[in-house]
């Protein structure tokens, strides 16, 4: 046993990684001269798609970070890629955000660390009168249905999923302080909030009111302004033009 624990701990202080980061089969970064595709990541059990999206936006999926959390420099956002990434066997979401963090890091040469920082957030809480939706009564994962534009529905999601999925809208951390613990079943009519015809935001949803009118009014749910501390993805460096394929 003694001399087992002397080989964990010479391999420790040399830096080796027992369990080494998941890694792509094969992956391509192209630099393309602009951002342009709305769907920011696509995945499937095997590969990962990214067109035309920055350094900052592959951080945050990577991460699993929203962009006010994570501080770097300005040209994180200038620079825009395709990524196409394909895995040696059928991998979960978790492992493809790892590897993506190991192709960054290659690639890139991106090294981060966190820090935790105080700063204004929003606590999602209980309305007067409580939730206005049911708990879920089938099994399996969350589940977001945007069939129609105007109708959100969500099978199978915490208020905690929700809470996270609303931030980026935010522009700050969203922290669930309902006590709700379920999975649930959730229905929004976006029509009312969206701009109508002859404005300058015709067709485009208003998030302001979604947030801090429909969550209340709909689903019983409303954001309160506080001060949290927050884990900070700190960018230490990155190179604005990747290695070769």
């Amino acid at each position: 046993m003694k001399t087992f624990a002397i080989v964990i701990a010479t391999f420790a202080a040399s830096g080796y990684c027992l369990a080494q980061s998941p890694t792509f089969e094969v992956a391509s970064i192209r630099p393309v001269d602009s951002c342009y595709s709305p769907q920011e990541v696509q995945t499937t059990a095997d590969s990962l798609t990214v067109r035309g999206r920055t350094i900052a936006v592959l951080l945050q999926w990577a991460y699993d970070t929203p962009w006010f959390q994570i501080n770097g420099p300005e040209w994180l956002r200038d620079y825009c890629f395709d990524v196409v990434a394909k895995t040696a066997a059928p991998a979960s979401e978790k492992q493809l955000r790892l590897m993506l963090r190991t192709l960054m890091a290659d690639r890139f040469g991106v090294k981060v660390h966190t820090e935790q920082k105080e700063m204004p957030a929003y606590a999602i809480t209980l309305a007067k009168g409580g939730p206005k939706f049911q708990e879920s009564t089938t099994e399996g994962p969350s589940e977001i249905d945007r069939g129609s534009p105007e109708i959100l529905t969500a099978h199978r999601i915490t208020i905690a999923e929700v809470a996270d999925r609303i931030s980026t809208e935010a522009g700050r951390p969203v922290i669930d302080e309902t006590g709700l613990k379920g999975r649930y079943e959730i229905h929004m009519d976006l029509s009312p909030y969206i701009a109508g015809a002859g404005t300058a935001e015709a067709g485009k949803l208003d998030m302001t009111s979604i947030l801090f009118t429909g969550l209340q009014e709909q689903l019983g749910l409303k954001l309160e302004s506080r001060k949290s501390t927050v884990n900070i993805l700190v960018v230490d460096h990155a190179e604005k033009t990747p290695t070769e394929n």
